[in-house]
């Protein structure tokens, strides 16, 4: 993967994890946010640990 993506991966999921992280702190019971939440957060843990499975990134 290229590491300019892989940057752009990690920021984007992250800011989509932390905003709907942010709707749960602040009580919003509501399903859409806690599914957006579990799969920005699943997508994030997938990104980052295909970097640790293949050793390196690409430039």
């Amino acid at each position: 993967m290229n590491t300019k993506l892989f940057i752009l991966l990690l920021v984007v999921l992250g800011i989509n994890t932390l905003r709907y992280a942010s709707y749960l702190f602040e009580r919003s019971t509501s399903t859409y946010y806690v599914v957006l939440f579990i799969i920005n957060l699943l997508c994030l843990m997938i990104v980052a640990f295909s970097k640790t499975k293949s050793g390196k990134v690409n430039n």
